[in-house]
């Protein structure tokens, strides 16, 4: 095994603390796990979860993230946050007995749940999307209450919670407080009209450090649960771990004169005697192309900058620095090495980015190994 992450689990461990700490014992505590849990490993972060007392429920983006999770014989209830197929009863019908929430923003959705719990002989618990402000998915405040009152002949379902998603917690106060108001407008609208929401969830990770009353009862851990920020004020309210570390070894050791052209194009020429490191590493495996010529590694403790153009499977480093530097030697492209480090948000800076694309964006197929330090 050449390219390896390893996650560390007690990092893991340590953020879900910290949040629970911090929101309290009261407040449920969703993480998020989707999207191969932000690059992190779907299936091991599930398990670290299902086992956490810290955790209350387990959040995906969709149908097939929540069969997976049922397959993997999670046993902490399952929430679907954005979307999942309508014209797939069997695929249904193994989350409803499950008791698998679904969210309910479209009365195509409210049909399909409704036959399903049926089907099931269940009621089918919902969370109902509302849209204040993201623009994304869920019913606008003038669709709310209208929806509300047609949903209400559908037996089979049952109304388990309301959420929204903010559009941007990390960064605008404003538009986070007119979301919140607009927020409590409606709940307040609904409820006049008899309606009755047990879970309202609204906070995700940048929303639940910057704005306690975002937390209603319950938060939605995302990006935090991995031990990153979602913006500079937050690494100054809580303590985080990162979990994620990726490493690479060295599969060729070689020395070019002054003045060679490194890599396709020959974007980078050398100014004296170097010498190069080959790493079996790309843009493939999630390694962006914007880091040509701008990213460094971590290679027996020193930074060894990238030179010429990432390539789709290889990648150089400048390794003059470096004694007695060899094949086999492991390079870390995100971790640290004794006392030198190298975080996703400084790849995200190199690359133009956010530290959310930089490690979900790491390439599935590369083994995910999970460690306990």
């Amino acid at each position: 095994m050449l390219t390896w992450i390893e996650v560390s689990q007690k990092a893991i461990k340590h953020n879900l603390q910290q949040f629970r700490k911090l929101i309290g014992p009261d407040c449920l505590l969703m993480p998020v796990i989707k999207a191969n849990a932000y690059g992190h490993g779907f299936f091991d972060v599930a398990k670290i979860c299902d086992k956490a007392t810290e955790v209350d429920k387990i959040c995906v983006v969709n149908d097939d993230e929540a069969v997976s999770l049922v397959e993997l014989g999670i046993k902490k209830p399952i929430v679907i946050l954005t979307f999942y197929e309508t014209d797939n009863p069997k695929k249904g019908l193994i989350l409803a007995k499950k008791g698998v929430i679904f969210p309910l923003f479209t009365l195509k959705q409210a049909i399909f749940l409704n036959k399903i719990g049926e089907r099931a002989s269940k009621k089918i618990k919902v969370h109902i999307k509302v849209d204040t402000g993201a623009s994304r998915v869920g019913l606008l405040p003038e669709e709310f209450i209208p929806f509300l009152k047609k949903i209400k002949k559908f037996s089979n379902l049952k109304i388990d919670g309301l959420f929204s998603h903010f559009a941007a917690s990390e960064e605008d106060r404003v538009f986070t407080e007119y979301q919140m108001k607009r927020f409590e407008t409606m709940v307040g609208e609904a409820e006049q009209q008899g309606f009755k929401f047990p879970l309202k969830h609204f906070a995700c990770s940048a929303a639940s450090v910057l704005y306690a009353k975002s937390h209603l009862n319950a938060i939605r851990l995302g990006l935090s649960l991995y031990g990153l920020y979602p913006d500079e004020l937050s690494k100054k309210k809580i303590k985080l771990q990162p979990a994620l570390s990726w490493h690479t070894k060295i599969i060729q050791v070689r020395t070019v004169p002054a003045w060679s052209k490194i890599g396709y194009g020959g974007s980078y020429t050398t100014k004296k005697t170097t010498k190069l490191a080959t790493l079996p590493i790309g843009y493939w495996d999630g390694y962006d192309r914007n880091l040509s010529n701008n990213a460094f590694v971590l290679i027996n403790g020193i930074r060894c900058p990238i030179r010429g153009r990432i390539c789709m499977n290889i990648c150089m480093a400048d390794v003059s620095a470096v004694k007695n530097v060899k094949v086999g030697d492991k390079a870390t492209l995100i971790g640290r090495q004794g006392k030198k480090e190298i975080t996703a948000d400084e790849l995200a800076k190199w690359a133009g980015t956010i530290n959310y694309e930089i490690v979900d964006r790491i390439n599935p197929l590369l083994i995910r190994k999970p460690i306990n330090k």
